[in-house]
């Protein structure tokens, strides 16, 4: 199976006669059905696209998705070591040939491709250009090529061990990535954090070998049209408020927030040239280590407040709080974060939305309508300021630890909301889509790249 012939089909060309052999496997062509047959000496790999009417880019991209998937699945056992070459039939798909389907199928062939292994190989299946493909066509595919290339990087740096991946490697593959594509990448290290009175991010960063630090990136010049806020905790123990075992095995993902900002900062020069954006990103190892904050501490944070810290494994909202601070300096025209911040989001929304809130509702409009498009969907929340007594602190500004159980999605906007100084903004709290646990239809296990063409089809779309 070294080539597989991948087209699509539409549940309306369904014929009962003629598919007789594929309706004993129950393939009807609903979106997410797939099956691999045998055409004299070629393998056909089909794909179920669903109803044309309800056809879109996101579907066909998850059509895509699901056969590249299912061949990958196939030849991990036939074929271990050797790629399988994917030749798509892209009138299938998509017979106008619109351009957005077209990057779109070839975002989903990589995305259902990908799987991820040590040795550095993070793909089972190739896909190039289709022959005789040119012009507009040929720019789309590249277009999804590259997307789905940013994907991957994101996917690669969620699913690194965290022993691989501390925050200094981290900022080292921010640098290798973006800077030779002209974004600018600032390393403040921990004794310029200190100085500099980022007092949240210092603490939790104390209990590792590992200093913390803090990101910047940049595009274009002058004041950002927005500044993207993303979680970066490389590995998440809990700290001195240890998580439970089970609790500990997937916490090298608390920084796919992290990892979503900076892959989306390699499509911006091309997606924006010339535009203006930024990133801060405070990138920590939260372990309980001798020098670790305690529960019960107070810090000042970078706008001079004060927070109490009562549970150290609310650690996210306290390094924040510090780089919505610093991202309000820049004053730009708006901010959003992206943070692996709450299990209560993943419980309310389950793994395929992100929880929204927001100060500004033309922001959260553009957020949801780009979701949308791209699959990286959101679903908003309300911003509960009756909820001031779960932040408000007796000897502090305020304590990251919000007493009770209820709303916790929103109080801890809350908190965040108050480090934005009214710039319009909007929280993205991505615990649910950002990771997966065990593999499906679509997808290997592990990072799922969320956030990354969210972010790409905000600032493409405005």
């Amino acid at each position: 199976m070294s080539t597989v012939v991948v087209r699509a089909i539409y549940a309306d060309d369904v014929d009962a006669e003629s598919f007789d052999a594929r309706r004993v496997d129950g393939f009807t062509g609903q979106l997410g059905q797939t099956r691999i047959e045998q055409s004299g000496d070629v393998v056909v790999g089909l794909t179920g696209a669903g109803a044309r009417a309800a056809s879109s880019p996101e579907r066909l991209a998850r059509a895509a998705a699901a056969i590249a998937r299912r061949v990958s699945t196939a030849c991990a056992v036939t074929e271990p070591t050797d790629p399988v070459a994917l030749e798509v039939d892209v009138d299938s798909f998509s017979p106008s040939g619109d351009e957005d389907a077209i990057a779109a199928i070839a975002e989903g062939i990589a995305r259902g491709g990908y799987r991820f292994r040590m040795t550095g190989e993070t793909t089972f299946v190739s896909r190039s250009l289709p022959a005789g493909a040119s012009g507009s066509f040929a720019e789309a595919w590249e277009r999804g090529a590259r997307a789905a290339e940013a994907v991957r990087h994101a996917r690669d740096l969620v699913n690194l061990p965290p022993s691989a991946l501390t925050p200094a490697e981290l900022a080292r593959r921010a640098r290798d990535l973006l800077e030779p594509l002209g974004v600018r990448v600032i390393v403040r290290e921990a004794a310029e954090l200190a100085d500099g009175g980022y007092g949240g991010i210092v603490a939790i960063g104390r209990g590792s070998a590992h200093p913390p630090l803090l990101l910047e990136l940049a595009t274009g010049d002058g004041a950002p049209e927005c500044v993207f806020v993303a979680k970066g905790v490389t590995y998440d123990s809990g700290g001195l408020s240890l998580k439970p075992a089970d609790a500990l095995m997937d916490m090298k993902s608390d920084m796919a927030g992290a990892a979503a900002v900076i892959a989306a900062f390699s499509l911006l020069p091309a997606i924006a040239p010339g535009r203006s954006f930024s990133a801060v990103i405070p990138v920590v190892e939260n372990m309980p280590g001798a020098h670790a904050v305690r529960p019960g501490d107070v810090v000042r944070l970078r706008d001079g407040s004060t927070l109490e810290i009562l549970d150290t494994d609310f650690e996210g909202r306290v390094i924040l709080a510090d780089a919505l601070a610093r991202a309000a300096e820049m004053r730009p025209q708006a901010i959003v974060d992206f943070a692996t911040l709450t299990y209560a989001a993943r419980n309310a929304l389950g793994d395929d939305f992100a929880a929204l809130v927001s100060t500004d509702d033309a922001l959260a409009s553009r957020l949801s309508a780009a979701g949308e498009r791209t699959g990286d969907r959101v679903w908003r929340l309300p911003l509960q300021t009756g909820l001031h007594a779960q932040i408000a602190s007796d000897i502090a500004d305020y304590k990251n630890f919000p007493g009770v159980p209820r709303a916790r999605v929103s109080t801890a906007a809350l908190l965040l909301s108050r480090f934005v100084a009214q710039i319009p903004w909007a929280h993205v709290d991505m615990a649910g889509p950002a990771f997966r646990h065990v593999a499906d239809a679509e997808g290997a296990a592990g990072g799922t790249g969320y956030g990354v063409a969210l972010i790409a089809e905000m600032v493409r779309s405005s």
